[in-house]
C-alpha cells in the first residue's frame, strides 16, 4: 500500500534527478488551506454585504410606517405581552391568527 511519504519529493537530489519529477497523490496542504481560506474570506464579505443590507431594508421600512407602533413587554411568568396600535381600524377590521407558534394579526380597509 502506498502513503504520502512513498509519493514525496525524494531528499537525495541524485535519485530525484535520475527519476524525473515525482507527483503526489494529495494536494499540498498548503493550496488547499488557502483555497478554503480564500472561500471563507468570499462568504464572510457576502454575509456582511447581506446583513448591511437586511439592516437598511429594515430602516427603511421602519421610516414607511410610521403609524404602526407596537411594543413589546416582558410580563410575569412564561408569557409575553404585546401591544399594536390599532386605532385606524374597527374591530370588523381585524383577524387574529395562531400559526404554529406565532400570532399574526392582520388589518384590512374596505
Amino acid at each position: 500500500m502506498l502513503c504520502r511519504m512513498h509519493l514525496a519529493p525524494f531528499a537525495s537530489s541524485s535519485l530525484a534527478s535520475r527519476l524525473g519529477t515525482v507527483r503526489t497523490l494529495w494536494p499540498h496542504a498548503e493550496t488547499i488551506f488557502t483555497e478554503l481560506q480564500q472561500e471563507m474570506e468570499k462568504a464572510r464579505e457576502f454575509m456582511s454585504s447581506f446583513e448591511q443590507l437586511l439592516s437598511n431594508h429594515g430602516a427603511m421600512a421602519m421610516e414607511h410606517s410610521p403609524s404602526s407602533s407596537m411594543s413589546l413587554s416582558q410580563s410575569s411568568g412564561d408569557g409575553f405581552s404585546v401591544c399594536q396600535d390599532v386605532k385606524n381600524f374597527a374591530p370588523e377590521e381585524l383577524s387574529v391568527k395562531v400559526v404554529g407558534r406565532k400570532v399574526v394579526l392582520v388589518g384590512q380597509k374596505e
